[in-house]
């Protein structure tokens, strides 16, 4: 609730989908056709074969509601998600994420970098440290991997982040064009940014569990 206030502050709406899904939304609106080798990185459950299923990420509602709206578009998608993962301390097979979707005229990296510091900061404090690594996601180009300074030893290096001093914490990039495209906006006039947080790890880091 906390963080859904921020996101309302910077002027986001909250949209609701369906937890049980099609490949269609799920997939391949999302530039992950059936073929596609990403799909294994979001590996998920299905109610009936091949089409319906419970949802690997809150990104078909991005395209739900891009459907029935034109830009500009600043929305949250918050909801529990699905995935075939093995439990460990930093997954689950069902987890609760936060997703966001920005798309106006000229918006830019710059425009996501500043969202996503400002939410760090927000939740964490103004001395968390933040940065931004390439990496890949099927929906977004250029795509970025976010991490945060490590809240238990503040970036010294510990168990908790590998002895690295950053723990990783969303993903996120700018909305691939055949995203765009598919929801039928024009991308010469368009562009936007997309990001996504597991929010079960952020509880862990926020009230410092083990």
């Amino acid at each position: 609730n906390d963080m859904i206030d921020i996101f309302r502050s910077m002027g986001f709406d909250v949209v609701d989908g369906p937890e049980v899904e099609t490949d269609h939304y799920n997939f391949e609106c999302l530039n992950v056709p059936a073929d596609h080798p990403a799909r294994d990185m979001q590996d998920t459950f299905y109610v009936s074969s091949p089409n319906v299923l419970l949802r690997s990420h809150t990104s078909s509602v991005q395209i739900r509601t891009m459907e029935k709206i034109s830009p500009p578009v600043q929305i949250i998608s918050p909801g529990t998600v699905y995935r075939v993962d093995d439990i460990d301390p930093q997954h689950t097979p069902m987890f609760y994420q936060i997703e966001g979707l920005m798309v106006a005229e000229k918006i830019s990296f710059s425009n996501l970098k500043a969202v996503l510091i400002r939410l760090l900061k927000e939740v964490f404090g103004e001395e968390t440290g933040v940065r931004f690594r390439p990496t890949y996601y099927p929906y977004t180009e250029p795509s970025a991997a976010i991490d945060m300074s490590c809240t238990q030893c503040g970036g010294k290096g510990c168990r908790t982040c590998g002895y690295s001093g950053w723990i990783t914490v969303l993903g996120s990039g700018m909305v691939h064009p055949n995203v765009l495209k598919v929801v039928g906006y024009d991308i010469e006039k368009y562009s936007g940014f997309a990001f996504g947080l597991g929010l079960n790890r952020l509880a862990l880091l926020y009230y410092g569990l083990d």
